[in-house]
Order: C-alpha cells, then structure tokens, then sequence
C-alpha cells in the first residue's frame, strides 16, 4: 500500500494552485493510525516527482488537512471519516483508504484485496469534481465507480 501511495504521485496532476510555487513539496499525509511504519518514509527517501520532492506528514484530528495532496485516511478514522472528506473537499486533496465502502462514501482511491493482492477502486467523480487528473494509466490499473457505481 506503501508502494501505491508514493506511484499515486506519478500517475495523477493537482492543479498548479494546490503548490505554493514551482518548488513546493507533493505532501503525503496520514491521519489516524499509521499503517505504514518506515516503510514509506523509506519508499520516498530522496525521490521526486514531477520535479518535486515529497514529504510524509501526520495529522491528527482537527489539523488542517488541505495543505497535502495525498490524504491516506486510517481505518481508526472510520467514524469521522465523512467530516474529513467534508474538510478538504476545496481543496484538491486526493482522499485514500483502506475502509469498506470509501469510494463510493466520496473517497477517491480505496485499497482493496482481491485473489490476495492490493488494488485499488477510484472514484473518478469526485477525483474530477476536486480538479486531479488520473492519468489513464492508473484507471487501467483500477476498478472505476462513478456515482457509487461500478464502471468497470
């Protein structure tokens, strides 16, 4: 999952207003219990993206959550999870999660195990609705839902 979080930032585009300036980090965040370890510090150490460096933030409840581009909500998060997709739903903030039934609650990447492997759903509605691009690259990848249902 590790893994699909830092190749999230290869295949999707935030729109220029979403970084400060040409030089601004794509920020990584995490709220709730942090699945990952080291693993995805490791992952990013010393890589970049589009010719920008990322970084790993932790949140915690109530922290303003619009300055990332990557939010991974934790399952520990599960009750207010529809108060924080509400909290950075102006922003473009691609929102991905592990829980049951978060792409079609308006998450727009959730992690799922099929035949033991990772994949992932996207919600391509609301990736569009929040101005992120997917390239097509990732959707082939993906299973897709729009409005909750399942395009492919």
């Amino acid at each position: 999952k590790a893994a699909f979080l830092f190749n999230f930032t290869k295949f999707v585009e935030w729109p220029d207003r979403s970084f400060e300036d040409a030089h601004a980090p794509i920020v990584i965040g995490i709220i709730g219990d942090d699945p990952f370890g080291d693993s995805l510090l490791r992952i990013v150490a010393g890589q970049k993206v589009q010719g920008r460096a990322i970084v790993i933030i932790k949140y915690r409840r109530g922290d303003d959550l619009r300055h990332c581009h990557i939010l991974f909500i934790s399952g520990s998060e599960r009750q207010h999870s529809a108060q924080i997709l509400t909290s950075v739903q102006p922003a473009s903030v691609l929102t991905v999660s592990d829980m049951d039934g978060f792409a079609d609650a308006g998450g727009m990447m959730q992690f799922v195990m099929q035949e033991n492997r990772v994949r992932f759903v996207v919600n391509l509605d609301v990736a569009t609705q929040n101005k992120l691009r997917v390239s097509a690259k990732l959707l082939a990848l993906a299973q897709v839902v729009n409005h909750g249902q399942a395009a492919r």
